[in-house]
């Protein structure tokens, strides 16, 4: 076949099931899977696969009509025949069939959406079809001449008749809005796409009807024609290519393919193509939704498929393809000393004289019976004994009250699998086993909040954990890793800016709560931080819905393999992007914000393209200095250079850019690898890929190259195993190092036998899809004894030693080289994948990352030099659990559940020093007066609370009252357990919703004046904080009962309160905790939680606690109130002034009691309790009412 520069190159010929008998009617590419549908004229379907035309199904729609036109659904394929619809699965089983009086003669059908179509034909009525309850549903007039043609435009339906005519239709009433005619005669097709109708038909001409040799052009936005555009052959046939803005392919009933440019055919280059039709009229054409694939069926009975590519795909983005399950192959013969397989698995004949083999005498015989397996450990560990009888839930996939036996399949002579069955051999177990310390854990929930005896199992070290039932947590063993990279801790520390939603500065409260965390009591419980406000400030960013990072855990993508560690490390790529974007110079911020785009933040290896921050190498950041480059970049920027040869015409051009997070670059990599290899081929990449090329002025075939030119002191390195393939390259790599038989001493035989089983999946080493039970290639699995137990080789090493060479290019240092000549890095941390999904059926599905971190010694307590010398001052950080681990273990990686994803190698030149603590940027400024957001604020008289003047902030030991309110934004998830007690499974999400502080007692005792306010006196009681905060969450329960918070209190456009940010009053509380201000309050620990703010203990008096005997319940501030101070609060509704007021009143109540001495202030608290029971706990004349 000859062509001319042609876009698509013939693909195959395939004579269809019924083909020699009947012709082709109609063809069409599926919209939701890689399916090719092709109807013949004798009313048979047959459906085709990938683009290798693999037989998928075949079934017969009608006894004798032929096929007029196939739409698919996402439920299944519509097939209309000239008086039936049908609606098949695309598995081949009817959903229903349809006829009708009205279906006279149908020629097409059209979706007007996801539950109704539109049907047509030379008949003079269109019938709107409703497919959830198929049935008609309206029935429009269109006349006498019918509709043959229906195309869908934005603005109208198309129509077109067997007279010539192209009809635009309202799309809800169907009313002919406009009509032109385009072909005297007849119409054999048209097409829509943008503003342009294209047509083609027939003419009449001295006294006869000829196809007219000119494709007919309409604008349907300026409602005219255009210019026709000549073809080479009759036009028959055509369709419009989507992905080209004006291109349409047209074919003449013998067979000519001709892409025409319906813009500028005259510019477009003729592209002729001959379709093998033998003869055989081309009755049908269809181009895929990707345009990358066309088809053309002929009378003959053959499909001619033409793509554009090798891998040509039907959709950018298909489904999978649901395949039936393979059948299991019987042995051909059996050895006399195999004592594996099974003698039922020969088939028996029906009728058998002849004594079996195995029918042994009984002398030789003895009855045994099955063993009672043992009790699911799951049962054992929920069981509730009630004298001598244990109940227990039935674990997930259990029936009740009853004990499976594992049933083995078995697929060929001496190999088993288990299915899908939950259950695992004893072979599995063995060399399957997830270290405790690493297993994903559940937080359990009390009334109190988290329970501090369960965090105590879990963290027996000074550093603190990060909570995960909050949404998108899977960031948290990034978050740990971060914190503990000192230079990062000392920049964002020290950062501090006025943007509402900037991850830098909550990432930097973040931090500060970590150091407050494990600087409090070592004696004391452990410290779980809630990453609250930091993950809400990350889910308002439009890049992050942009990069898919904001995936709940019940997500259905969360149950792929591969779905978090491409999460953790497009996650990793998004933070640190943001953060070197966030802490710029305040005076270059405006200057590079616009540069920084959605693109900017995704950087791949694999693909060859750099998306990061670019800057060109000429001139360089540091000469003119228009181009800042922030700490962060500094920090963790690797310098590459890109450079792109077109192989057109020679031309070179040539870009530098900083690259945050490299990717291991692990294709082309086949037998045992070192990681030095792999790192110095990710950071010297050259690939092949279409680019645009200036010279050229159009794409063309580009060489490009990506070398190292600068190396940071912190080398952040994604791992690439977010694909199937990066999971089989590390897996075998670790499989190499655990076991060196499966390199070259493994049974060929045994191999082959195991690549063999099953059939092949369609993916291959790119599948993502969850328990695959296809087969995928590559070297099977061989599990060695010391597969669960820490080998003294590791992949990854714990130090690294490379250069830069001067050409560009990172190279490792070889045994005999000078060490002096190459910089050293140390491995400081890993971000790790756990794969729990074998252990039991609970945990099936059940994939987390996990951090080991090297602490550095200063973020440690001072221990002795014995201690120092024992301790690796290695940890694992598995959520809110903290373990110490040794060094081996940090680098310690198994094949089958745990695998690297990101890795963190530190400069040991670079030098970690902490004495100096970094400065704090929050300053008395945040206490200047502020505008309240709320718009109908302005017009108030009065604000209920007095700022702080310059003379009067509070400093260390100075008392201030404190009350907050909240709303619901999410509610309590709680599960019924066996015993009829209810558990928490995920605590009600609050947001904080009002803040209040008062001005209480000084430290020196005297009261609470001012200068400034001389004419107030004593101003002790009086607010300085009366926040309002605004959100922009949906809340779920304003709580007004027990807030006061009305609807319209927080909405920028409705509020008449102090609204601010929620940003706005943590700064001036944070200046407050750094101040060493003590804080009086009631209930205040869940305060600060859903304020999201660590404030130690020392600086915390809680009125809870100091009117509360041990072992007995807490007693609430309205009781307090009316039993000490004889007040009666809280009548109507909360309001936080006057909780904190009473909260003050209650400590100077205190203090008095315990003045007068500790035996009379016991008799008081004994008496209160006394008095609680006796009024069950209710203040007389106001509960009652």
């Amino acid at each position: 076949m000859d062509f001319n520069a042609g876009v698509f190159t013939e693909k195959s010929s395939i004579l269809i099931d019924g083909g020699d008998r009947f012709g082709v009617s109609a063809i069409h590419w599926d919209l939701q899977e890689e399916l090719l549908w092709v109807g013949n004229q004798g009313g048979h379907v047959t459906s085709y696969y990938g683009s290798s035309l693999h037989k998928y199904t075949s079934f017969q729609v009608h006894a004798s009509q032929e096929i007029r036109h196939m739409v698919s659904l996402d439920a299944g394929l519509l097939v209309v025949t000239p008086n039936t619809l049908r609606c098949q699965q695309r598995r081949g089983v009817p959903l229903f069939s349809y006829s009708s009086n009205n279906f006279e003669d149908l020629q097409c059908v059209l979706q007007l959406g996801q539950t109704k179509v539109l049907l047509g034909g030379h008949q003079p009525l269109l019938v709107e079809f409703d497919l959830i309850t198929a049935k008609e549903t309206t029935k429009f007039d269109v006349g006498e001449k019918g509709c043959a043609i229906l195309r869908h435009h934005p603005r109208f339906i198309c129509s077109g008749d067997a007279s010539g005519s192209v009809s635009l239709r309202d799309p809800r009433t169907l009313r002919e809005e406009h009509r032109f005619v385009a072909h005297t005669e007849s119409l054999s097709d048209f097409d829509v796409h943008n503003n342009l109708v294209v047509t083609c038909g027939f003419s009449s001409r001295l006294g006869g009807v000829v196809p007219d040799r000119f494709l007919k052009i309409y604008d349907v936005r300026m409602l005219r024609a255009l210019s026709p555009v000549p073809v080479v052959g009759e036009p028959f046939l055509l369709r419009f290519l989507p992905a080209f803005s004006s291109q349409l392919a047209v074919i003449s009933a013998m067979g000519q393919l001709q892409i025409v440019d319906a813009a500028a055919p005259a510019a477009s280059a003729l592209q002729l193509f001959q379709v093998n039709n033998e003869g055989a009229m081309c009755m049908a054409l269809e181009v895929s939704s990707s345009c990358q694939c066309l088809a053309v069926g002929d009378a003959g009975g053959y499909v001619h498929t033409f793509a554009s590519n090798a891998s040509a795909l039907f959709n950018s983005f298909s489904r999978p393809t649901e395949f039936a399950d393979p059948v299991e192959s019987l042995p051909v013969s059996i050895n006399m000393d195999d004592i594996t397989t099974p003698f039922t698995s020969i088939p028996f004949p029906l009728k058998h004289s002849e004594p079996l083999l195995s029918d042994w005498p009984e002398q030789f015989t003895r009855r045994k019976f099955r063993k009672v397996p043992p009790i699911d450990h799951a049962i054992l560990a929920n069981m509730r004994m009630v004298g001598t009888i244990g109940y227990a839930p039935s674990p997930a996939g259990h029936r009740p009250n009853q004990v499976s036996y594992s049933t083995e399949k078995r697929t060929q002579r001496g190999q088993k699998h288990s299915g899908s069955d939950s259950t695992h051999s004893k072979e599995d177990t063995e060399c399957y086993q997830v270290w405790k310390r690493y297993r994903h854990i559940e937080m359990r929930y009390t009334k109190g909040g988290l329970d501090e005896n369960e965090l105590a199992r879990y963290n027996s070290t000074p550093l603190c954990g990060l909570d995960n039932t909050l949404p998108y947590s899977y960031a948290n063993s990034l978050l740990q890793v971060l914190y503990f990279i000192p230079d990062l801790r000392r920049i964002l520390l020290e950062h501090c800016c006025n943007r509402e939603f900037c991850l830098a500065c909550e990432l930097s409260f973040l931090f500060h709560m970590l150091d407050v965390g494990r600087n409090q009591d070592p004696n004391g419980p452990p410290v779980t931080v809630q990453p609250s406000n930091f993950l809400r400030a990350f889910r308002t960013l439009p890049e992050a819905s942009a990069m898919g990072l904001l995936v709940a855990e019940n997500h259905p993508e969360i149950k792929i393999k591969s779905t978090l560690p491409r999460l953790a490390q497009s996650w990793a790529r998004f933070i640190l992007q943001q953060l070197s974007s966030e802490t710029l110079p305040q005076n270059k911020i405006a200057k590079e914000s616009a540069a920084i785009t959605v693109s900017g933040l995704v950087e791949s290896n694999r693909e060859g393209t750099d998306y990061s921050v670019k800057r060109e190498r000429d001139p360089s950041p540091s000469e003119d200095g228009l181009s800042p480059v922030s700490p962060i970049s500094k920090l963790f920027g690797v310098e590459q250079e890109q450079t792109s040869r077109c192989t057109k015409c020679g031309s070179e051009s040539s870009k530098t850019s900083l690259v945050l997070l490299s990717s291991l670059t692990l294709q082309d990599l086949e037998g045992v690898q070192s990681f030095e290899n792999v790192l110095e081929k990710s950071f010297d990449v050259t690939n092949i890929t279409p680019a645009w090329c200036d010279i050229c002025q159009k794409y063309q075939i580009t060489q490009q190259r990506r070398r190292c030119l600068a190396l940071p002191p912190v080398l952040a390195l994604s791992c690439g195993n977010d694909t199937y393939k990066g999971f089989r390259f590390w897996s075998d790599q670790l499989q190499y190092l655990l076991d060196p038989e499966v390199v070259d001493g493994c049974d060929s035989t045994e191999s082959q036998s195991q690549l063999g089983q099953g059939k092949p999946c369609k993916y291959g080493l790119e599948c993502t899809r969850p328990n695959c039970k296809f087969g995928h290639g590559g070297q099977p699995m061989k599990h060695s004894a010391s597969f669960t137990g820490i080998s003294s080789n590791h992949l990854v090493p714990s130090e690294l030693r490379c250069k830069v060479q001067p050409e560009g290019g990172l190279v490792c240092m070889k045994p005999n080289e000078n060490p002096d000549e190459f910089l050293s890095y140390s491995l400081v941390a890993a971000v790790c994948w756990i794969d729990e999904s074998k252990l039991e059926t609970k945990h099936q599905g059940k994939w987390h990352l996990v951090s080991t971190i090297q602490i550095p010694p200063d973020y440690l307590s001072p221990i002795s030099p014995k201690e120092e010398h024992e301790s690796s001052n290695w940890f694992v950080f598995n959520d809110f659990a903290v373990n110490p681990i040794t060094s081996d273990e940090a680098i310690s990686f198994f094949p089958d559940w745990k695998l690297p994803c990101l890795l963190f190698y530190s400069d040991v030149a670079n030098g970690f020093n902490l004495k100096d603590p970094p400065s704090n940027p929050i300053t008395a400024d945040v206490f200047k007066e502020d505008k309240s957001l709320a718009q109908k604020s302005e017009g108030l008289q009065r604000i209920s609370f007095l700022p702080l003047a310059t003379d009067e902030m509070p400093g260390k030991g100075d008392l201030v009252a404190m009350d907050a309110e909240f709303v619901t934004l999410n509610q309590e998830e709680a599960e019924l357990r066996s015993d009829g007690k209810s558990t928490t499974v995920r605590p009600s999400q609050m947001s904080v919703a009002r803040v209040t502080v008062i001005r209480g007692l000084r430290s020196n005792g005297l009261s609470w004046t001012s200068v400034e306010y001389s004419s107030q006196g004593n101003m002790e009681g009086l607010p300085f904080i009366d926040d309002y905060i605004a959100t922009q969450d949906q809340v779920v329960d304003y709580l007004t009962k027990f807030s006061g918070i009305q609807p319209g209190d927080l909405d920028i456009a409705s509020s008449s309160k102090h609204l601010t940010t929620l940003k706005s009053t943590y700064m001036k509380l944070r200046f407050l905790v750094d101040n060493g201000v003590t804080f009086v309050g009631h209930g205040l620990k869940n305060d600060f939680r859903v304020i999201n703010l660590l404030v130690p203990s020392s600086q915390v008096i809680d009125t809870v606690h100091l009117f509360h005997l041990p072992h007995q319940r807490m007693i609430s501030l309205r009781f307090l109130a009316w039993h000490f101070l004889g007040l009666k609060i809280q009548s109507i509704t909360h309001d936080s002034v006057e909780d904190a007021r009473t909260a003050l009143r209650l400590y100077r109540r205190y203090q008095e009691l315990k003045a007068k001495g500790d035996d009379l202030f016991n008799e008081s608290l004994q008496e209160l309790y006394s008095v609680g029971r006796r009024l069950q706990w209710m203040v007389p004349g106001l509960d009652e009412e």
